[in-house]
């Protein structure tokens, strides 16, 4: 269940807005700079961050259209999202560019590899019609300090551990992510 707190929070000098759910409060902050934050309260399933993510967006820019100088939202880790945790393994899993049995990419570093899964494997497509009812679209995805586990060990890939061909493979399912948008109408 959520429900929207319809005045804007005051953060730092920057406006945010909130809605309560379960597991908590998940908040879109707006900084002064452009940049954008969701921030959940725990790990939130893609129905409910879905549903957050539409409330917030409209309350945030009540016009129906962001401003040009909001440029990216940073999502924060990508296992607060289990849901894209479970997709980004699963991409990895069947990758050519991710060498699972290393743990790695077949080349270049882990960064650009995780980065070109989720865009590459549209991994936030549900996503994509909620942002892009504000005139942006997601341009690409950037991630840093990714982290690899091994199925079998790793409590985040449990969900892949009932695969056989999975079992004992080395996959990523957390980063810092940013979406980094662009315009499709002025």
């Amino acid at each position: 269940m959520l429900a929207v707190l319809l005045a804007p929070l005051a953060v730092a000098g920057d406006t945010a807005f909130r809605v309560d759910s379960t597991p908590g409060p998940i908040q879109l902050e707006l900084y002064d700079d452009g940049a954008m934050r969701l921030r959940l309260a725990g790990p939130t399933d893609l129905e409910t961050s879905t549903r957050a993510l539409t409330e917030l967006l409209a309350q945030a820019f009540p016009q129906g259209a962001m401003p040009p100088e909001r440029t990216s939202i940073d999502l924060g880790r990508i296992v607060e999202h289990p849901w894209l945790s479970q997709q980004l393994a699963e991409a990895a899993l069947r990758s050519s560019r991710w060498n699972a049995a290393r743990g790695a990419p077949i080349s270049g570093n882990d960064n650009l590899a995780v980065m070109q899964l989720i865009d590459d494997d549209k991994l936030l497509a549900a996503w994509v019609p909620v942002i892009g009812r504000y005139g942006v679209r997601i341009r690409n995805a950037s991630v840093e300090k990714v982290l690899v586990g091994r199925v079998g060990e790793t409590e985040e890939l449990a969900p892949l551990a009932k695969n056989p061909s999975a079992l004992g493979k080395k996959l990523p399912f957390d980063a810092i992510l940013w979406l980094h948008l662009e315009r499709t109408r002025p």
